[in-house]
């Protein structure tokens, strides 16, 4: 289609859109007038390019009768709504999603089929495992006391949240434990996973994150709960202490772009843990619950004011939408079994749904106590209040936040960083420059240019120069490197943090943490793809942590700048954050937050309030 190409030329399309409406156009019937293919070709494309940034659908009903490129943009518009689905339903390329088509119509939005059938089994599966009841009786004596002991009464009379979500999860068959930072949501998880071991110490459990950092962190949590919490040795040792990624865990093939585990072949175990959930995309989300055994009870975790998914949909915020439209109080059922477990009670109303009592907020950080600033920041960026925030970074009260306009030397960027990366520079084993590693990272908002992460990592580079480290050839000694692709070959997938070392003759080698606490090695010509990591995106440190963080915005505003992207960096950091941005920037990404085109808040909702009979 001309019109495409040369919104391809503009910029204003990527070719692979264009390609995609061409598509469309090419395999119409010959009944199909050229005005009525130009109309298939121009929602193909629109549709190829919102699933790009993140919608699985989009509204007819807001395209129709304008020029979906923009008034500016040479072209016809969209006929008007009735005469846009009139003409995809001739299309013989759009279905009503009971059948395999390209185009699904879902009353006034569009669809690429894949998407939609994934959000309806999703949808389907969260409804079933939410109306399904774990605990079928009463809790036991034995239970009641280990639960009192987990979580005692709050000194200040307060309720312990993390307690209401162990409720929850003795409740139902899907638990959604959400919160920000050092919340304890992994040390609550750890807690449950005692509780369900003390009912039944048989039971298979499986820890899972997205990335190879994030599932790291998740099982070291759990290792700490299992050697710190008050339970018997018995319950203890059947506390999981490894993780893995989400693709390891469903036995992802790349060959044939499927998992070995799924809905004929599910996985083996009762309870699967999944960690920064707010990270796993529709699809993902679809093949995870797609593996349960029928019987398994599902726990995620995450926190979903962060980022969302790199690829299509948001399901932990759509989920977490979902609940909160049912209001913010518990219902009878939960309520009830709380004040069995805990002696106490929580606000309940018999209008809340199962939905509603399965998604349970962690309110209180606990990982920041420390440092108030922090804690400070990512509430006024959370809320979205530029005056507040603006307030804590300049105001001196707080020595862990502060901010500069803009990079004035590779020496300034480095300095609120620079004992922890001489630290990294002078370690003589690759386990101490691992460690090293998490204690500072610079993170960029954008990929390219003098304030991204091609920039500043080959402005880093020459500094490093500068100061006499050798950077003769592309491996040379402690180059971070990030792998930003699955390989199960190596058994490195997108996210895994490793470093090179050269090691004798001058070889080099590339260590990543191993499964069991150690180390191991790959030569440089095996990695999967990668890239050099001084400075990384915002959305490749999702699921990590570290002591102390410089975030590079962008000189002028930017789409890509978001709350969501402002508050996932600022949380990253344990002790200190460092923004170099300018106020206007900053304000401008305050006001503006993600939204994703998406029908699984609606598809999962529950059609009736809970009976509190059901118990």
């Amino acid at each position: 289609m001309k019109q495409l190409n040369t919104l391809v030329e503009r910029g204003l399309l990527a070719p692979i859109d264009a390609k995609f409406g061409g598509f469309l156009v090419r395999h119409l019937p010959d009944s199909i007038t050229s005005e009525e293919s130009d109309v298939v070709g121009t929602v193909g494309a629109l549709l190829s390019a919102e699933r790009a940034r993140g919608h699985s659908r989009i509204d007819l009903a807001t395209y129709a009768g304008t020029n979906p490129w923009g008034a500016n943009v040479e072209g016809a518009p969209l006929p008007d709504l009735a005469a846009c689905r009139s003409i995809l339903e001739r299309s013989a390329l759009c279905g009503n999603g009971t059948e395999p088509s390209a185009l699904v119509l879902d009353d006034t939005y569009l669809y690429l089929y894949r998407y939609h059938a994934a959000e309806q089994r999703l949808a389907r599966a969260v409804r079933t495992r939410v109306g399904s009841s774990a605990a079928q009786s009463y809790p036991s004596a034995v239970t009641i006391s280990l639960f009192r002991t987990l979580f005692p009464r709050m000194s200040d009379g307060s309720t312990d949240w993390q307690a209401v979500a162990a409720a929850s999860a003795l409740r139902y068959g899907i638990s959604i434990i959400t919160g920000g930072p050092g919340t304890g949501k992994t040390r609550t998880a750890a807690s449950i996973l005692a509780l369900l071991l003390q009912q039944n110490p048989a039971l298979r459990i499986a820890l899972a994150a997205p990335t190879g950092k994030a599932a790291a962190r998740l099982g070291e949590s759990i290792a700490e709960g299992a050697a710190t919490l008050p339970i018997d040795d018995a319950v203890r040792s059947g506390l999981p202490r490894e993780a893995r990624t989400l693709h390891r865990l469903l036995g992802y093939r790349p060959w044939d772009d499927c998992f070995a585990s799924n809905a004929d072949n599910p996985l083996a175990y009762d309870v699967v843990v999944v960690d920064e959930a707010s990270m796993v995309d529709l699809l993902m989300m679809d093949a995870i619950f797609a593996a349960l055994r029928p019987g398994a009870h599902i726990i995620l975790l995450g926190d979903p004011d962060q980022l969302a998914s790199v690829d299509t949909g948001y399901v932990l915020g759509d989920l977490c939408r979902a609940a909160d439209a049912n209001g913010d109080t518990h219902g009878l059922p939960l309520e009830k079994l709380y004040a069995e477990l805990s002696g106490e009670h929580i606000p309940s109303t018999p209008s809340a749904t199962a939905l509603r009592d399965a998604v349970v907020r962690l309110q209180r950080s606990y990982r920041f106590e420390a440092h108030p600033g922090i804690a400070a920041l990512a509430d006024a960026v959370r809320s979205g209040d530029a005056v507040r925030a603006i307030t804590e970074l300049e105001d001196g009260t707080h020595t862990d936040v502060s901010r500069s306009n803009d990079i004035d030397s590779v020496d300034a960027l480095l300095a609120p960083i620079l004992p922890s990366l001489d630290r990294y520079l002078s370690a003589s084993t690759p386990e101490d420059a691992l460690h090293a590693l998490t204690e500072f990272r610079v993170l960029c908002a954008v990929r390219e240019g003098p304030h991204g992460v091609v920039g500043l990592n080959q402005a880093i580079e020459w500094w490093l120069r500068e100061r006499g480290v050798q950077i003769r050839s592309r491996w040379y000694a402690r180059r971070p490197v990030l792998v930003t692709a699955n390989d199960p070959a190596t058994g490195l997938f997108n996210g895994d943090m490793g470093v090179a070392f050269t090691v004798d003759a001058g070889r080099s080698l590339v260590y990543f943490p191993d499964a069991a606490g150690g180390m191991r090695w790959v030569v440089p010509a095996r990695l999967p793809e990668h890239e050099t990591a001084w400075a990384m995106t915002v959305h490749k440190s999702q699921g990590s942590e570290f002591s102390r963080v410089v975030l590079v915005l962008p000189r002028d505003d930017s789409p890509v700048v978001t709350r969501e992207l402002l508050y996932t960096a600022v949380t990253r950091a344990r002790e200190s954050v460092r923004i170099v941005g300018s106020v206007p920037v900053i304000e401008a990404a305050l006001r503006r937050s993600i939204t994703r085109a998406s029908g699984l808040a609606d598809r999962v909702e529950l059609d009736s309030p809970l009976d509190s009979s059901s118990m």
